[in-house]
């Protein structure tokens, strides 16, 4: 890799002149200081040796990706590609490191098919999962194989203006403690439960987070990492997570939802994401399902994110004459009025989740997030409620499951993003 002391740039030179011509072919000369391009030409020079994958490539390596080991002459029959183009691609991929070959398989006297592998270390990862509540960072390897992690309280960012490059300043400590250099990653995968702008890589809005509003965390990254940066909505990222690392890797429509603190959803459909014209499709939690209730953060009254969320179902055990300080301590003795206000947020989100059944007739839906993994009565209620209340046509075969990853299904999808992206499989 490059770096300053290597190639001494202030020795050099410490800036160059570029002309260029302007309206009415006028000359101007641009003084532009060589040490502010540091950054770019370090993207080059790594980018330059590990460039993405060729579409053909990218075919074949999605595929392995979806099999515990894969013969060459399966990825012919899979790819309908002739077995020397293939045999040319993996022999290319595995001297990039992208592959590696595993035991023999087959029976009796004929040849054995080697099994393909995809290479767990090609890649090193950075995952950043923003939500209302906390940020979740995590390293980890092209299996997805956490190496290294960290979380921070959102609380601590709510006065700071230079929320960018203040949480720029908490990832690169936690890289630092855990002795992993910046020029070491190669993708950063970022998943906001929020509204965002994924062409422009821009946070819009995080409703559940005090001044949250038009973050440009793109900018900021990309001046102190030398690889690509992805940002996207944290349902997306987390619909990305099941379909190419989790339960619905075979799966061409699915449905994911995270309920905690807020709430994120991501839809797949004919096996791509479902953003819609302004790029906020899948805001479940916004759907009107009170139209009596309180006003939400968003500005409309009775959202689902009002009913469904930890904080809300606490409030309901409450107003039920709930007497514990805490509302999962309750649930775990048998609590009657903690379990009936489960029921009743498990009801709502099934029926919201009901409608999208219709809507999209998935294959499956995933769903995960603290709620879920504390309070599981609200999840077996949200099925209950689904089989009774969606068409019957739309239910046949329909799975219903808890998220593959557990509450590590945030920085999941943040890494499945950069891992995906790189790759070119989206």
């Amino acid at each position: 890799m490059l770096s300053n002391q290597e190639f001494h740039w202030p020795t050099i030179v410490k800036s160059a002149s570029v002309t260029t011509v302007g309206p009415g072919s006028k000359r101007h000369s641009i003084l532009i200081p060589l040490s502010s391009c540091y950054n770019a030409l370090n993207y080059v020079a790594k980018w330059s040796l590990r460039m993405k994958p060729s579409d053909a490539s990218s075919q074949i390596l999605k595929l392995i990706n979806l099999e515990k080991g894969i013969s060459r002459k399966a990825l012919s029959e899979e790819t309908g590609m002739s077995q020397a183009s293939l045999t040319k691609i993996t022999r290319a991929l595995m001297e990039q490191g992208y592959l590696a070959e595993g035991e023999r398989i087959g029976s009796g006297l004929g040849r054995k098919e080697v099994l393909l592998y995809a290479r767990a270390d090609r890649h090193r990862l950075l995952g950043v999962d923003i939500g209302g509540y906390k940020i979740r960072a995590a390293v980890a390897d092209n299996s997805l194989t956490i190496h290294a992690r960290a979380e921070w309280e959102m609380r601590h960012f709510a006065e700071r203006n230079d929320k960018a490059a203040f949480l720029l300043e908490h990832i690169e400590d936690f890289l630092a403690n855990n002795g992993i250099a910046k020029d070491s990653i190669d993708a950063i995968g970022v998943g906001v439960t929020g509204v965002v702008d994924a062409g422009l890589q821009r946070i819009l809005n995080i409703p559940n987070a005090e001044g949250w509003n038009h973050i440009e965390l793109a900018a900021s990254m990309k001046q102190a990492f030398a690889c690509p940066l992805f940002l996207d909505e944290g349902g997306r990222t987390m619909a990305l997570a099941e379909k190419f690392e989790g339960k619905g890797k075979k799966l061409e429509h699915l449905i994911t939802v995270q309920i905690g603190f807020g709430i994120a959803a991501g839809v797949i459909v004919n096996g791509s994401l479902l953003r819609g014209s302004n790029n906020v499709a899948g805001l479940l939690g916004h759907i009107t399902a009170d139209n009596k209730g309180i006003r939400c953060t968003c500005g409309n009254y009775g959202c689902l994110e009002n009913i469904i969320t930890y904080p809300m179902i606490e409030l309901a055990y409450r107003a039920k004459g709930g007497q514990s300080d805490s509302l999962l301590e309750a649930y775990q003795t048998n609590d009657k009025i903690a379990l009936d206000a489960c029921l009743e947020a498990g009801e709502a989100c099934g029926i919201a989740l009901s409608n999208m059944v219709n809507l999209f007739n998935p294959e499956a839906i995933f769903v995960g997030g603290p709620v879920i993994e504390q309070l599981p009565a609200v999840f077996d209620e949200m099925k209950r409620t689904i089989k009774l209340r969606a068409n019957r046509f739309a239910t046949q075969r329909l799975l219903m499951e808890r998220s593959t990853f557990g509450s590590d299904e945030g920085v999941a999808g943040a890494l499945t993003l950069a891992k995906s992206k790189l790759l070119g499989w989206f």
